[in-house]
């Protein structure tokens, strides 16, 4: 049966000025699960997202055996190491609607001796997973059934994974940092030539737990990482996500004689696209403190956003950098 919703607006938002705390950035509430359960020792989180995505990754971790309690307010993974996932029988893994936890998981169970079997929902069991696939098959990984491009799938990791040099031209953050996550239990080093930039958050936690370098060169990035080298828990602050702010910011920008002030938003380069096309629109937009976070290695700051008069324009390039916000751009 089919349900039709509806939405009533009684009455008009009137101006405001307001500070408020958004919650924390999936990508990275993710990657510091994903990443802290192959470490050796308990890494702490502090304001991980609490979301569908989020939850689903913490669960598809305890399903291959990692520990991971909630403390107050923080989050307890206890890690025992690169290729300690349980491995004794075929094991079946739900990663919901996740492209992020099902992508960097399978870079990390390629390394990993045993068979997985990993699915999701209706959505995600459509999304192409073949680019994570192809390039990890040279590391040693095996798929069935053989050539499906689609969850559900069979993961079977190799023992005596090899060494790659990878280039990266599709701009896809998930499947550089499935790769990433192949390397750290693999012999040798290991390179990625990012021709199309993209996400940086996987490069900057493994600066604080792996052996990973990162130079730019005419062709791109050239990113190394020296495998099978003990990773040691850690700590980390998720830092805001600056796609959740991007509505509020957009709500602000065309409500005449408001003010919104969001302190600890992710100010990482590759996620701030739209507010730069905002500025570009004569959006009054300020982003004020900025520093990095010790523990976390983002950029943080407080963005700061008044009411403004927009102008159109014309966007062609760069949408990778603001493909989340594309919607609400069209609103503003």
């Amino acid at each position: 049966m089919n349900k039709t919703l509806y939405v009533s607006v009684s009455k008009k938002i009137k101006k405001f000025n307001k500070t408020i705390k958004i919650p924390g950035d999936k990508s990275c509430s993710i990657r510091a699960l994903l990443f802290g359960s192959v470490c050796v020792g308990k890494t702490k989180i502090k304001n991980l997202l609490e979301s569908h995505d989020v939850l689903d990754c913490i669960q598809a971790l305890k399903s291959l055996g990692v520990k991971i309690v909630k403390n107050g307010k923080e989050y307890h993974v206890h890690g025992n190491g690169l290729g300690s996932f349980i491995n004794n029988k075929k094991i079946k893994i739900w990663v919901g609607n996740s492209g992020t936890t099902s992508r960097i998981l399978t870079g990390l169970l390629a390394t990993q001796p045993g068979k997985y079997y990993l699915y999701g929902d209706k959505s995600m069991n459509r999304r192409d997973m073949s680019r994570v696939f192809t390039p990890l098959e040279k590391v040693g990984a095996f798929f069935s059934p053989k050539n499906k491009k689609t969850l559900p799938i069979t993961i079977e990791g190799t023992s005596m994974p090899l060494a790659q040099n990878h280039i990266e031209n599709l701009g896809s953050a998930q499947v550089k940092s499935a790769m990433l996550a192949s390397f750290l239990n693999t012999p040798g080093i290991s390179k990625i030539l990012e021709q199309k930039v993209s996400r940086n958050h996987t490069e900057i936690l493994l600066k604080n737990i792996a052996d990973i370098k990162i130079k730019k060169t005419r062709k791109g990035n050239l990113i190394s990482i020296k495998g099978q080298k003990n990773l040691h828990a850690f700590n980390y602050n998720v830092g805001n996500d600056p796609s959740s702010a991007a509505f509020f910011i957009a709500l602000t920008l065309l409500i005449p004689g408001s003010k919104l002030t969001l302190p600890k938003i992710i100010c990482n380069e590759t996620r701030i696209g739209f507010i730069k096309i905002l500025k570009k629109m004569n959006a009054n937009i300020k982003i004020k403190n900025l520093k990095r976070d010790l523990n976390s290695g983002e950029l943080l700051g407080t963005i700061v956003t008044y009411s403004s008069k927009l102008k159109p324009i014309t966007v062609s390039k760069d949408t990778a950098k603001f493909i989340d916000e594309i919607p609400i751009l069209a609103i503003c």
